[in-house]
């Protein structure tokens, strides 16, 4: 349902601006709406302190937000209150005590992941290079070089060799081999001295230098990969010791930095919030939406904190100003899941109808008779409730498995009904229907009979609502629109009677009058194009009812492919064999039947139901406050 919302004015002195939007902060049910539009003669609070102050705590929020980042989680922490006093000077003194060793931590960490990474590469490449620099001497002076040719392009060390003997003459050495099938290795010592255009050189001709890693550049080629080895084995203890210093620091500083965090986070929404209020030169005023069984508890609050200073009024919305009010539902706890199929569409706009209830009831109605089978429910609930239970499932997840849940044990009553267990295989053990077996000949037309008539009552229901809601908001076009359908409708029903012989045939002369009067009424509400689409928009209802005939048709395809599978299986002469054929076409089948029923359930609701009554719209309530218990509820955890 709707909770019925009401406006707030609370008028006070500035001075009392602090405590005041503390409380109603706490509150958190109190939606704001810009002061200076309730009243002509008020203007928009103007942020001028303020602005400085919001730079500030922003900053320092950044600065909390990634030291947090960097401290691991601990077990059941709990935000501590940050008590101190001013804030942004006292959080200030407390990072700048803890920053820097923080953050050279991570810096170390990270340098430390980041060599684990890159050093196995280098030392696979050098793994084939380093037979060949025993052959080398280390000499002062001089820089050794390791180069991979692809052995297509063996020439170019030749080549190499070569020029670099016109830029060295005899004082250098270069050393070759083929180091696999497709590489030849090789090792390059020239004179340091001559660097600059020995490198030029290797950039014009076609080989790959192998260059070391930065922390290794001064390091001896024929020493680079002991070096590589004993840093790789080094590493692990490293960051052992690493994470033992961070894992302390987080016991010492996490819950009192989560404090911090979320003091900050409450200033800032106070301190944001104020360019929605209205101002004179003293005083302040605060207006907003509120749900209208919480103005007693704000009231009594805001004159127990701040008795005698602040004025709070409750002003009653004009009709026109109710249906702008902001939407908030409030359903059972068996029918809350379904308002995420309410929000998935739009929310229903203030003052009409929320049919998340009637969703609770029809939606897995429908989902259990298209599936109606005993196995398939127990599997379907099976599997739905291991995943709610765990307890990285939540929000609209939740709702979704909720839903499927109940959607089995409706399939379950409906497989009781059909006499189905796995398709035929409930009828081979004795499993004898209560209504009809879905499988024979037989029953289509009285399932699909059904079908029509769960889809007519489900429309007219619709059309109910929708008359009632026209009538409740004073919209006088569609109660006639929708009265006619209805009246339409029901003269439709007398003569599908008369013509299955269901009434005798002297009701035809009433049901044409009645379905006469019903178009009357529909041209009366469509008003000039009545005349052409009355008809039309009549036979389209007519259509929506022949579209609950899905209800049967996806029950029989799904009995029919069971049946297929458990023939196909008892015909295979091997056991394990015809048993493994089975579980496969069960197991497609109740993948199907978790998918097609429900989109096809939904889509009855939005399209055929909805589309009789339903006024979306509506603007979710989101009160002041409710983003700072959001963040208290969920703290920021490490990376």
């Amino acid at each position: 349902m709707l909770i019925p919302m009401t406006r707030l004015q609370v008028i006070g002195h500035k001075r009392d601006l602090d405590a005041t939007l503390e409380a109603v902060q706490q509150l958190a049910c109190v939606q704001l709406v810009d002061g200076a539009e309730v009243h002509a003669g008020l203007r928009p609070y103007v942020l001028a302190d303020e602005q400085r102050e919001i730079e500030t705590l922003s900053y320092l929020q950044a600065n909390v937000d990634a030291l947090l980042a960097l401290l691991p989680a601990q077990a059941d922490e709990q935000p501590i209150p940050w008590t101190n006093r001013p804030l942004a000077s006292s959080l200030q003194i407390d990072l700048d005590a803890h920053v820097s060793p923080l953050e050279e931590l991570a810096r170390q960490r990270e340098a430390l992941r980041s060599d684990a990474e890159v050093l196995p590469a280098y030392a696979v490449t050098l793994n084939k290079l380093v037979r060949l620099t025993p052959e080398l001497t280390e000499l002062k002076g001089y820089e050794t070089v390791a180069l991979l040719v692809h052995r297509r392009y063996r020439s170019a060390i030749d080549l190499l060799a070569e020029e670099v003997e016109q830029i060295a003459g005899n004082r250098f050495e270069l050393v070759s081999d083929q180091v696999d099938p497709d590489t030849i290795g090789a090792i390059l010592v020239f004179p340091r001295a001559l660097r600059a255009p020995v490198l030029a050189l290797l950039g014009r001709v076609q080989v790959s230098q192998v260059s070391l890693p930065p922390s290794l550049q001064d390091v001896p080629f024929q020493d680079a990969l002991t070096r590589i080895q004993q840093r790789l084995q080094s590493i692990p203890n490293e960051l052992a010791q690493i994470d033992i210093q961070l894992h302390k620091a987080a016991g010492e500083h996490r819950e009192r930095w989560l404090g911090a965090r979320q003091a900050v986070s409450r200033r800032l929404e106070q301190l944001r919030v104020r360019k929605r209020l209205g101002e004179t030169n003293h005083t302040f005023v605060l207006a907003g939406w509120i749900p209208a069984r919480d103005l007693d508890i704000v009231r009594q609050t805001l004159e127990r904190q701040l008795p005698n200073t602040l004025i709070v009024e409750d002003i009653p919305p004009t009709p026109e100003e109710s249906h702008q009010a902001p939407v908030l539902l409030e359903n059972p706890t068996v029918a809350r899941p379904y308002e995420f199929f309410i929000r998935l569409l739009s929310l229903p706009r203030a003052g009409t109808l929320d049919p998340t209830a009637l969703m609770a009831f029809f939606m897995p109605l429908f989902f259990g008779f298209m599936l109606g089978d005993i196995g398939y429910g127990l599997v379907i609930f099976a599997i739905a409730f291991f995943f709610y239970r765990r307890a990285a499932v939540g929000g609209d997840m939740r709702s979704l498995l909720s839903f499927l849940m109940m959607g089995a044990v409706w399939a379950v009553l409906w497989g009781i009904v059909f006499g189905e267990f796995f398709g035929s295989l409930g009828h081979d053990l004795g499993l004898h229907p209560i209504w009809k077996e879905r499988s024979d000949p037989d029953a289509l037309a009285p399932l699909l009979i059904f079908s029509i008539a769960v889809g007519a009552m489900h429309v007219t229901l619709g059309l109910i609502l929708g008359v009632w809601q026209a009538w409740h908001l004073r919209h006088p076009q569609e109660l006639w629109e929708r009265t006619g359908m209805l009246v339409g409708l029901a003269g439709i029903f007398l003569l599908v009677a008369v013509v299955s012989n269901q009434l005798p045939s002297g009701w035809a002369t009433p049901a044409l009058v009645i379905i006469v009067v019903g178009l009357a009424l529909l041209i009366r509400g469509m008003g000039s194009i009545g005349a052409l689409m009355a008809p039309v928009e009549l036979l389209s209802t007519v259509g929506n009812i022949l579209s609950y005939l899905r209800l049967a048709a996806i029950g029989l395809a799904s009995v029919y492919l069971a049946m297929v599978g458990n023939e196909l299986a008892g015909r295979i002469g091997i056991v394990w064999v015809g048993v493994i054929v089975a579980l496969l076409f069960h197991a497609l089948n109740i993948a199907m039947g978790a998918f097609s029923p429900s989109i096809h359930a939904l889509r009855l609701h939005y399209v055929e139901f909805f589309t009789k009554f339903y006024e979306p719209g509506g603007e979710p309530f989101q009160p002041y406050g409710l983003a700072a218990q959001s963040e208290a509820a969920s703290p920021t955890t490490s990376l």
